[in-house]
């Protein structure tokens, strides 16, 4: 084999294995929604995260079938899923004001911040990392075919 053909190869398990890993990270906190009771999240927050993890399997979906759109489709779940995670948990609810949006605010430092605890921490935190890694790797791999 070649230098590239090993380094497409590297970069594409390195992809698949980080699908996998988001992809679970996502199920665990939306597994953390449903203990927190889905009652507990506004519907706009419930809505966006429903969107989200079906773009996030559409992705997964086709890192698995080694298409020519995995690489793209990794970058814009992955970051996307980052962006908004930090947007809709981390950051305060003062902070959440998109005029003409709805707020799309379950903030953990900001009251009511229901039934959240340290595994909703962890989740979140787990998907924010796992969001920027499997970004990283469709860059890396999208890269390595050029």
């Amino acid at each position: 084999m070649t230098v590239r053909t090993d380094r497409i190869e590297a970069t594409d398990f390195h992809l698949r294995r980080t699908a996998l890993i988001f992809a679970a990270a996502v199920l665990v906190h939306g597994a953390d929604h449903v203990r927190r009771g889905l009652d507990a999240s506004p519907t706009a927050v419930m809505v966006a995260g429903s969107i989200g993890t079906v773009a996030v399997l559409i992705a997964v979906v086709l890192v698995f079938r080694r298409t020519r759109w995995a690489p793209y489709a990794a970058m814009v779940a992955g970051f996307a899923t980052a962006a908004l995670f930090i947007y809709a948990h981390v950051l305060p609810t003062h902070a959440h004001v998109l005029p003409g949006f709805w707020t799309l605010s379950d903030s953990f430092v900001s009251e009511p911040h229901t039934h959240v605890n340290w595994f909703s921490w962890v989740t979140a935190v787990l998907e924010i990392i796992t969001g920027i890694v499997f970004g990283v790797a469709g860059a890396r791999a999208l890269r390595a075919a050029e």
